[in-house]
């Protein structure tokens, strides 16, 4: 065992192994192994860097501008209502915009959108906010986001696989097994790598004896 006790947890990103196997389930990992990227890897730094990004919360996007609000919703004057006379329509107008304008422009044009393809009566407000819930931000900060969390996935499941290798290969020491996280030495006992004892300490399997014939 080449191995020791050398800071296993960091090297390995233990943290992010753990969070690895709560979102897919050990018997996901066991069964469905990773090929090989071409892709570089992370260190810790940069990967630490990523996680930061992955998790941090998304920007708020600015409320549609009055202006721009008043020329999307005019849009939908295409669409047949009860007829209003000028101080009506400009007393639904502000309804709409309290109720609704609080939302993007991106948001609010997709509802437009969407009435305009779906409805064919001038939407009540309710039907607008059922619209708007089925609205998804597709801006630069959602992409670094999910970019993001892409890399962590790739690299968390790089060093997923390298441990599970070396713990194939016999190379931690006992020290390094028992820092690694439960969930961790569970897939590798699954995988016979390891073998949980009566005392509850995961040991390293003994490697079979080849037997020349």
């Amino acid at each position: 065992m080449r191995m020791g006790t050398v800071a296993v947890s960091e090297a390995l990103g233990a943290e992010a192994l753990a969070g690895l196997i709560a979102e897919t389930g050990s018997s996901a990992l066991v069964t469905t192994p990773s090929q090989p990227s071409p892709i570089a890897r992370l260190d810790n730094r940069q990967l630490a860097h990523l996680v930061t990004v992955a998790n941090s919360p998304l920007p708020v996007l600015p409320a549609c501008e009055p202006a721009e609000f008043i020329k999307l919703m005019r849009s939908l004057t295409v669409l047949p209502s009860r007829g209003d006379d000028e101080r009506k329509g400009k007393l639904r107008l502000s309804i709409y915009h309290r109720l609704i304008g609080h939302h993007p422009r991106e948001a609010i044009a997709f509802m437009v959108e969407r009435v305009l393809t779906t409805l064919e009566w001038f939407p009540s407000p309710k039907q607008c906010l059922d619209i708007l819930a089925g609205w998804s931000r597709r801006d630069d900060a959602v992409s670094e986001r999910d970019r993001a969390a892409r890399d962590v996935r790739r690299e968390v499941r790089a060093r997923f696989d390298a441990l599970m290798l070396m713990l194939d290969r016999r190379e931690l020491d006992q020290a390094a097994i028992d820092k690694l996280p439960l969930a961790i030495r569970d897939i590798a006992a699954e995988r016979g790598f390891l073998r949980r004892h009566d005392d509850g300490v995961y040991r390293a399997r003994p490697l079979p004896v080849v037997i020349d014939a």
